[in-house]
């Protein structure tokens, strides 16, 4: 009996430990090609190649349909007592009163318009198509108020 055990013993050694030669044979391939490729891929003879970034191109740039009509000189008008009286009035009848303005921008819908008094500003806002004012705001520059009727003691610098 002691025969057949030492031969089934042998048998179980001699096929696990031929499992276990190639089990490893293949660990030790593995290993060994995993460190071939880091190697390489790490080496330091070749540098990579920087591509610059590509440049933004403007592809649509919408033409604004605005007008400025550039400033004009200073006026020498300083009563604009009742200017707040021509809201919901043609912008025509205004001019007529106090003359053109000092600066002015046409847009699609509306018209900004301004009137320099000292040291305060008159902007005026108004319609594109009927002409008719919808604002009329009285800013001074200093104090940075806006007022509801112009007063020319407060505007005056």
């Amino acid at each position: 009996m002691s025969n057949n055990v030492y031969n089934c013993l042998g048998c179980f050694l001699t096929y696990d430990l031929s499992n276990f030669l190639r089990i490893m044979r293949f660990i030790i391939l593995f290993l060994l090609g995993v460190l071939v490729i880091s190697c390489e891929t790490t080496s330091p003879i070749t540098s990579p190649e920087i591509t610059p970034e590509p440049e933004q191109k403007i592809i649509y740039e919408p033409k604004e349909e605005t007008q400025v009509i550039e400033e004009k000189e200073e006026r020498k008008i300083k009563d604009f007592k009742n200017i707040k009286s021509f809201e919901g009035k043609k912008i025509s009848s205004l001019k007529k009163q106090y003359g053109n303005f000092n600066f002015s921008k046409l847009e699609q819908t509306f018209e900004f318009h301004r009137y320099n008094a000292e040291g305060c500003r008159i902007f005026i806002q108004n319609y594109t198509n009927n002409k008719i004012i919808i604002h009329i705001t009285i800013y001074n520059l200093e104090t940075k108020r806006t007022y509801d009727q112009y007063q020319e003691e407060v505007c005056a610098s």
